[in-house]
């Protein structure tokens, strides 16, 4: 494949990726295989993604804002615990396999997956829930240690904590994973950067992708609510917990 041919690939796959990162998740299961493709080494595919992350979020959280479905003061709050998670995060992934990292997630959106399909509930209403600070922060905390540290699939993580969790619905977790997502992914692109693990062309192009496909993830998300959401989700982290499962055993 031509080198622009290349390029117009990780364009439409970032409008792809961008797309069910915003309303579901599970967008660098798409975006890293292409990255791979193009020739970069995985550890460079997984900092270069974030490029494409950074990008797309920016357009979906400014989206969510100003439908009125994001909420700026908890965004920040969840922020800063999944900020500090996520230097640890992307420390450990320069040097460390994430082998036995991915297992672990692929069962737990396994378990995530059934609750979507039997549980409707938990994730379509909005719940007032009185959660102790100290737990939430652990919890974004490890959030943001596994986001710096794969990215792939953190977003399940999210809506999981999210709704489950906290009790919002999906639309409203999903305008904050997004946002909490664009706090971090500043500092892990600025960590990886400092490492020169960052192919900026191929992922600038991701990135623009990125935003087309989160701009009309975001607008998707809002009009047509949690029940939609749920069950895009629920297809989405299937087809992701099997992904993983898989990459990691033959690995």
């Amino acid at each position: 494949m031509s080198s622009y041919l290349s390029l117009v690939a990780v364009f439409l796959v970032g409008v792809a990726a961008g797309f069910l990162n915003v309303t579901a998740g599970g967008g660098s299961l798409l975006s890293l295989p292409m990255l791979v493709f193009t020739g970069l080494s995985l550890p460079m595919a997984n900092a270069t993604n974030r490029i494409s992350i950074f990008f797309q979020n920016t357009v979906a959280t400014t989206r969510f804002y100003r439908s009125g479905v994001l909420s700026v003061r908890e965004a920040l709050s969840l922020a800063v615990p999944a900020t500090i998670g996520s230097v640890v995060g992307t420390s450990l992934a320069i040097e460390l396999n994430p082998k036995v990292l991915q297992i672990s997630i692929s069962i737990l959106i396994s378990v995530m997956a059934f609750l979507l399909m039997f549980k409707p509930s938990m994730w379509e209403k909005e719940r007032s829930r009185d959660v102790p600070k100290p737990a939430l922060f652990l919890l974004f905390f490890g959030i943001g240690v596994y986001g710096g540290f794969v990215q792939a699939g953190v977003g399940f993580i999210f809506l999981w904590a999210l709704s489950g969790f906290v009790g919002h619905d999906l639309v409203r977790s999903n305008a904050l994973k997004v946002a909490v997502i664009l706090c971090y992914t500043s500092i892990s692109v600025a960590m990886f950067a400092a490492k020169g693990l960052l192919d900026l062309k191929v992922g600038l192009v991701l990135a623009c992708g990125s935003m087309l496909g989160g701009y009309l993830g975001a607008r998707f998300a809002v009009s047509k609510g949690s029940r939609w959401i749920r069950w895009m989700v629920a297809g989405a982290v299937i087809v992701s917990a099997f992904k993983m499962m898989f990459q990691a055993l033959s690995a």
